[in-house]
């Protein structure tokens, strides 16, 4: 009876093993595991620039999530968007060099837009899974949103968030992920907005980059985070930061022990019958 229930117990904890991550921070490609038939996934898109001068933080990376039928040995694109640049200092009050987010995705099963930018002077916050924080004019910058929230308004509004998104991460349960916050506005005479925030994996992550000067908005904080804006306090408009990279998440699990595991169990219970029969 003790031989059963050790075997039983062997067998349950062993068969755990096989739930399993993979955290892609780079474009590479996925090969589906022997016995995996499911993955669940999650993709954020890089995240915008901050934009230079008293303009808005970038948008953070949109974000998206699914459950797909995969089949062992299926060879899968994994593309990880890159963050956007953030705007060049200039002497006029104009948006230089300002890019957004590029998206990311996992084959052709799932996709998510870079955040975005602003494309003109006095214009709201920058769009994206969490809105960028609006601009000052003759005062503090606004903090950009998090979790699907828009960014927060000064004398501009924050931008749009895509609404909250929190409820999609507490389906992956291997690690923990969570909404990175949102980049705290600019303090100077003009503030810059502060870049959405991403998401970060067991507490952990980059940041979009914070505007130039120690006054700039912050960038936004996580995977997907949004660059801060650099503000202006007289002379030229100070460059924003540039937004963080994206991020595509997969978790499996095989649905009975894959080969390796049932060699190690067999391994076991022949030691244990041996030993016990002693």
């Amino acid at each position: 009876m003790r031989l059963l229930f050790l075997m039983l117990l062997l067998f349950a904890l062993l068969s755990q093993m096989n739930a399993a991550s993979v955290t892609f921070t780079t474009s590479q490609t996925f090969i589906v595991p022997n016995g995996v038939n499911s993955v669940k996934v999650l993709v954020i898109g890089g995240g915008g620039g901050g934009a230079n001068g008293h303009q808005g933080g970038g948008g953070a990376g949109y974000l998206a999530t699914g459950v797909f039928t995969v089949t062992s040995g299926q060879s899968i694109s994994v593309v990880v968007g890159q963050g956007g640049h953030g705007g060049l200092e200039n002497a006029s009050n104009t948006i230089a060099g300002l890019t957004a987010g590029t998206a990311s995705s996992f084959g052709s099963y799932l996709s998510a837009g870079g955040g975005l930018v602003v494309t003109g002077i006095n214009q709201t916050g920058n769009n994206g899974s969490s809105g960028g924080g609006g601009s000052g004019n003759g005062g503090y910058g606004a903090a950009g949103g998090m979790g699907g929230s828009n960014g927060y308004s000064a004398t501009y509004a924050g931008g749009i968030g895509q609404g909250s998104y929190i409820s999609l991460l507490t389906a992956f349960t291997e690690n923990s992920i969570t909404a990175g916050s949102g980049g705290a506005g600019g303090q100077s005479s003009h503030g810059g907005g502060g870049g959405g925030g991403g998401i970060l994996i067991n507490g952990l992550g980059i940041s979009g980059q914070n505007g130039a000067m120690s006054w700039s908005g912050k960038g936004g904080i996580g995977y997907g985070g949004g660059g801060g804006g650099g503000g202006y306090n007289g002379g030229n408009r100070v460059a924003g930061g540039n937004g963080a990279s994206g991020l595509v998440y997969i978790e499996y699990s095989a649905p009975v022990p894959e080969p390796s595991t049932w060699l190690l169990f067999s391994l076991t219970m022949i030691f244990l019958f041996f030993f016990l029969k002693k």
